[in-house]
């Protein structure tokens, strides 16, 4: 999405990758599902190209990498960064252009790993199908950067059951070889669903309907809330590795749902979210980015040339400390 405002940051390659402490949070009580501890910032995106980020994916294939897109009207390139918003390189998608990026997904398929760039958006809900270009994962050359071309592996061509829709939340559940796709514009939001890997590429998919997202009209922080962010739009997707978990980002917060290996993706989101505060506006002032990392800390980011780059460390469950010698376990009389 277009920013709707001019960011102006004096000087602010000079600003890049500095790191920023944590901030230290108490542990939830014993028997809730741990949370997420407050978004630190720990670096700005110092790629000079990277000014309208529009997706962001953590590496499957080593850590201490981000990915990163640009939104519409940009050149089809990938962006590597630092966990602290270093650039590590771009590489050009071969063969494709960037009609509407807007979000990027990384996953394992067959023991081999890929991105999915999600060219799906449509603000005017005018595009008669929509494209996922799945991308094998780049590898880096000897001087640890990342440059040249690379090809997709597959391309998804897909329209929507009900008519074009906007989105700009897209997600690859490996476990199950679906992508699910959050539409954004409509009221409430709806999830839809396609095959990760067709069994006749190159036709027309159909993305069906999986649920309503009825729970987004009612969730949003009002102190987030201005006449440039009206209303909590889902800007963003992610689902964890092990698919036990999936965030949506929003203009006001962020919201986790969890699932275990029994439960549908409709069922899991019949359930209250877990809600995840965001940094005040004048920190993270249009958030359309974020991804689980391999130790399943979130990173998210906003539009913007230089943005910050924030992260969410996952809390551990609460364990009660072994009791000392002499002292009753339980702690009762």
């Amino acid at each position: 999405m277009k920013s709707w405002h001019v960011l102006v940051m004096a000087g602010w390659l000079g600003l890049c990758c500095c790191a920023a402490p944590a901030s230290p949070r108490g542990c939830p009580g014993e028997g809730q599902p741990a949370g997420y501890r407050a978004a630190r910032g720990v670096g700005r995106i110092c790629a000079a190209d990277l000014h309208e980020i529009s997706g962001l994916a953590a590496s499957r294939r080593m850590d201490g990498v981000l990915w990163a897109v640009n939104d519409s009207g940009n050149a089809p390139h990938l962006f590597a960064l630092g966990l602290q918003g270093q650039a590590l390189g771009e590489l050009r998608i071969k063969g494709v252009e960037n009609i509407d990026w807007e979000d990027l997904a990384s996953f394992t398929w067959r023991n081999q790993p890929y991105l999915l760039i999600a060219d799906v958006g449509d603000n005017r809900g005018l595009r008669p199908e929509v494209l996922l270009h799945a991308v094998p994962e780049p590898v880096p050359g000897a001087d640890g950067r990342f440059t040249g071309e690379v090809s997709p592996a597959w391309s998804i061509r897909l329209r929507y059951e009900d008519g074009p829709r906007d989105c700009e939340g897209v997600a690859v559940d490996s476990q199950v070889g679906l992508v699910l796709l959050l539409s954004k514009r409509t009221d409430p939001p709806v999830f839809y669903q396609v095959p990760l890997l067709p069994s006749e590429p190159g036709r027309l998919q159909v993305a069906r309907r999986l649920v309503e997202m009825g729970s987004l009209r009612l969730t949003g922080d009002a102190g987030r809330q201005t006449s440039f962010i009206p209303r909590p739009w889902p800007t963003a997707l992610d689902i964890r590795a092990d698919g036990g978990a999936m965030v949506i980002l929003t203009y006001r917060e962020a919201l986790l749902y969890r699932k275990d290996s029994r439960q549908s993706w409709a069922d899991a989101m019949a359930r209250a979210p877990q809600v995840l505060a965001l940094p005040s506006l004048d920190l993270l002032p249009q958030p359309e980015a974020i991804a689980f990392d391999r130790d399943n800390a979130l990173y998210l980011t906003s539009e913007g040339r230089g943005s910050t780059l924030f992260r969410m460390d996952a809390e551990k469950p609460c364990q009660r400390a072994p009791a000392a010698v002499g002292e009753k376990a339980s702690g009762l009389p």
